[in-house]
C-alpha cells in the first residue's frame, strides 16, 4: 500500500473539497496511509474521527512563499509515494513542492478550458502541469484541455466523480418553505455566479411560472446573490423564487424536487447533476459537453446554453408530464451506478501502481 498525501486550500466549502473527503477515507478503508495538507483549519468530522492524517499549514495569503517551503518540509519528512493537488492555487504550490523533493506529482483537473482565462497564474499551472506524473480529468472537457496544452494524452486519465449513491437513498426529505406546500418544486443548488447562469434561471422561472403553479428553490451563495434577489423582487416573484443561501441537506430536497434545473455556461464534472442522477430527479440542463457526456435527451431535457425561451418550455414541459420526466430520471439514475468512492480509488489505485 501507498503514502498518499493531497494537498488543497480547505476540506470544507466544495465541491473538490468534499470529493477528496470521500476519496481520503475510501484510500483509507483500503489500507492507504493518507494524509492532506490544507490551509484552512476546518476538518469535517467524518474525517476528524478517521485514521486519515490532516496537517494544518498556516499561510498569509495565495502567495506567501514560506507556504511553499512549509510544503517542501512537510514532503521531505513524509516522503509520500504520491502527491495529489486539487484546485488552482495548491497545484501550483503542491506541484512546485513536489518537483523540487522528486515526489511523483498528479494533478486533478476540477474544470474545463472556458474556466481558465489567460492570466499568469492559469499559465503558471499549465506549465508546471507538464512536469507532473499523471493527470486525473474528471470530465472529457478536462481532458481536452490538458491536449491543448501539449501534454500526452497517455498520462492523462479520465476518472469520474464519486456519487454519493447510498447518503442519497437515505437523506431524509428536508423542509420547505409553508408557501411551497402542495406546489411542483424546481431546485438549483450552486454558486451564485456567472458561470452557473443565474439570471438566465430567473428568466426563465419568470416565463414558465407565469404558465403554471409552480415554485423554485435556489440554493447557494455567490457575488450574483445581490442582483439575482433585486431581480426576483422586480418581477414581483419573491414568494415563488427562493433564495435559500447555503443548505446542507440538498440530498433531501433533491428527493421531493420536480426537477433540478442546471444550465451552466461551463462545467467539470457537475457534482449536482451527479447527486440528482443518484436521486431519480428529473432534470434540465445546458448543452454543454459536461453535461452532455453523462445526459441524452433519453434520461433528461437539453436545452440551449443561454435560450430562455427554450429553458422555459422545457420547465413547462417537464412539469405538465412528470410520468415522463420520471422515466427519464430512471435512465438517467441507471448511468452513474458504478461511480461510486470504491471504484474510484480502485481506478486511482491502478493509476499509482504504474508509478
Amino acid at each position: 500500500m501507498a503514502r498518499l498525501l493531497h494537498v488543497i486550500h480547505g476540506l470544507t466549502g466544495g465541491g473538490a473539497e468534499r470529493q477528496l473527503t470521500l476519496l481520503a477515507l475510501t484510500q483509507s478503508t483500503r489500507g492507504h496511509e493518507v494524509h492532506i495538507a490544507i490551509v484552512r483549519p476546518e476538518i469535517p468530522a467524518a474525517i476528524a474521527n478517521s485514521a486519515v492524517h490532516v496537517h494544518v499549514l498556516p499561510t498569509t495569503g495565495n502567495h506567501d512563499p514560506l507556504h511553499l517551503w512549509r510544503l517542501r518540509v512537510l514532503m521531505s519528512a513524509l516522503r509520500p509515494n504520491i502527491v495529489q493537488t486539487w484546485l488552482t492555487q495548491s497545484d501550483i504550490m503542491g506541484g512546485l513542492a513536489a518537483i523540487s523533493t522528486r515526489t511523483p506529482w498528479f494533478l486533478s483537473e476540477r474544470s474545463s478550458a472556458v474556466g481558465y482565462t489567460p492570466t499568469w497564474k492559469n499559465r503558471l499551472r499549465a506549465r508546471l502541469a507538464r512536469q507532473s506524473a499523471t493527470i486525473i480529468a474528471n470530465s472529457q472537457g478536462g481532458v481536452a484541455y490538458w491536449k491543448s496544452q501539449g501534454v500526452a494524452p497517455g498520462r492523462i486519465h479520465e476518472v469520474p466523480n464519486v456519487v454519493e449513491s447510498s447518503a442519497i437513498r437515505d437523506a431524509v426529505v428536508a423542509p420547505l418553505p409553508s408557501t411551497f406546500e402542495g406546489r411542483p418544486v424546481v431546485l438549483f443548488a450552486g454558486r451564485l455566479a456567472d458561470e452557473k447562469n443565474p439570471m438566465v434561471m430567473i428568466e426563465a422561472l419568470a416565463t414558465a411560472f407565469a404558465e403554471c403553479d409552480a415554485v423554485a428553490l435556489l440554493c447557494g451563495t455567490g457575488p450574483l446573490q445581490p442582483a439575482l434577489a433585486a431581480r426576483i423582487s422586480a418581477l414581483g416573484l419573491s414568494e415563488r423564487i427562493v433564495l435559500a443561501g447555503h443548505r446542507s441537506d440538498v440530498f433531501g430536497l433533491l428527493k421531493q424536487a420536480s426537477l433540478c434545473l442546471a444550465i451552466s455556461r461551463y462545467e467539470g464534472s457537475p457534482n449536482v447533476v451527479l447527486e440528482a442522477m443518484a436521486a431519480g430527479c428529473p432534470l434540465v440542463v445546458s448543452d454543454i459537453p459536461a453535461y452532455t457526456e453523462l445526459l441524452t435527451a433519453e434520461s433528461a431535457l437539453i436545452v440551449e446554453r443561454d435560450n430562455v425561451g427554450d429553458t422555459a418550455a422545457a420547465i413547462r414541459e417537464v412539469l405538465a408530464h412528470p410520468v415522463a420526466a420520471k422515466v427519464r430520471a430512471e435512465r438517467a439514475h441507471q448511468r452513474i451506478a458504478n461511480f461510486t468512492a470504491e471504484n474510484v480509488a480502485a481506478t486511482l489505485d491502478v493509476l499509482y501502481d504504474r508509478l
